[in-house]
């Protein structure tokens, strides 16, 4: 789950919990008024308008919440030292942990169950030894308490259990999501991925004027490499080349395998002398680091179009000239980059 949807399900969460408690207590300081019960009713009252006050601030998440979970534990604390509508109020307290998980989470939530619960225990003291509220019969608040840790334990095992299935579906999305954009011999981004990285370099060019470069490079007699020493030779070959195209890049470059023995290369706020120089760079690991496998050593070499971005161009059309500067850098003899029309 990203951190909008994230955002996003807290926000309906906490509409949800206002618009509930808003409802409730506010039903129950209507009730509470007509049986001419003026306090409890002024309190439910109190409660509802901060219910109303949360769902006001949804958008600030977190203060919304907040105010939703300790206008409940108020509420709720009051209830059990006053005794509530015939002493039925410490009831309510059951509806504590599974709000409270739901807001805060499996960590935050244990530890704002374990404080209410003191609370609890607390008031029911205060209760007894200030002759507030007589509860009959009296072992009612110690059977509460009770009831109310073990409902709290089930809630807590549920919360647990919901949070390691969804750490399971954000594993497998996230792991889904890099298959989907990681080529996985040579562990570059693939060619879609690429896409939309040139589509966004592409916007910024438009709003920055800051140009950025294309390296489109294929493998210099792949085919041969294949045929005199094993396709598994070739893909430590491509293997090897990929590594060292990560290790040339500039921080914010990117390198993409874009299909078979083709790489595509990004460079952001780059131009074409910059190019050439990275170019020039790949150029020499590979001719210090030759492809060793099974007691065979090849030195393997590349040829490159060079292409820098420019303001009316698509990225379709940039693609198609770095293609084109890579066909003249094959027929110019291999193992070079083009980056002009006449090479």
């Amino acid at each position: 789950m990203n951190a909008y949807s994230d955002n996003r399900e807290r926000k309906l969460i906490v509409r949800f919990f206002s618009t509930i408690g808003f409802i409730a207590t506010f039903a129950m300081a209507c009730n509470a008024l007509s049986n001419a019960d003026v306090v409890l009713g002024i309190m439910l009252l109190v409660s509802a308008g901060f219910y109303a006050w949360a769902f006001s601030l949804y958008r600030a998440v977190e203060k919304s919440a907040t105010t939703i979970l300790y206008n409940l534990y108020c509420l709720m604390l009051y209830l059990v030292i006053s005794g509530g509508a015939e002493g039925t109020g410490p009831i309510w307290i059951f509806i504590v942990s599974p709000v409270t998980y739901s807001i805060r989470g499996l960590k935050k939530g244990t530890f704002d169950i374990v404080a209410f619960l003191f609370a609890v225990i607390a008031g029911f003291i205060i209760t007894d030894n200030f002759n507030i509220y007589d509860y009959q019969p009296e072992a009612l608040p110690l059977r509460v308490v009770i009831s109310f840790i073990i409902v709290a334990l089930l809630t807590g095992f549920y919360e647990r259990s919901r949070e390691k299935y969804n750490e399971k579906i954000v594993a497998l999305s996230q792991k889904n999501e890099r298959l989907a954009t990681i080529d996985h011999l040579t562990d570059l981004p693939n060619r879609r991925f690429m896409m939309k990285e040139l589509a966004e370099l592409k916007h910024l060019h438009k709003k920055t004027k800051q140009p950025y470069v294309i390296l489109l490079a294929d493998v210099d007699n792949f085919k041969n490499i294949n045929d005199n020493y094993g396709h598994d030779f070739g893909d430590e070959a491509l293997t090897q080349l990929a590594n060292i195209l990560k290790k040339s890049m500039p921080k914010q470059g990117i390198a993409s395998r874009w299909g078979g023995e083709e790489f595509l290369i990004a460079l952001p706020n780059s131009d074409k002398e910059q190019g050439q120089s990275i170019a020039e760079k790949i150029h020499a690991e590979l001719q210090k680091n030759p492809v060793r496998m099974s007691g065979k050593s090849v030195v393997l070499t590349i040829s490159m179009g060079l292409v820098q971005s420019q303001l009316d161009t698509t990225i379709a059309q940039d693609i198609k000239l770095a293609d084109e500067r890579l066909y003249k850098a094959k027929e110019q003899g291999k193992n070079r980059t083009c980056s002009q029309r006449l090479c």
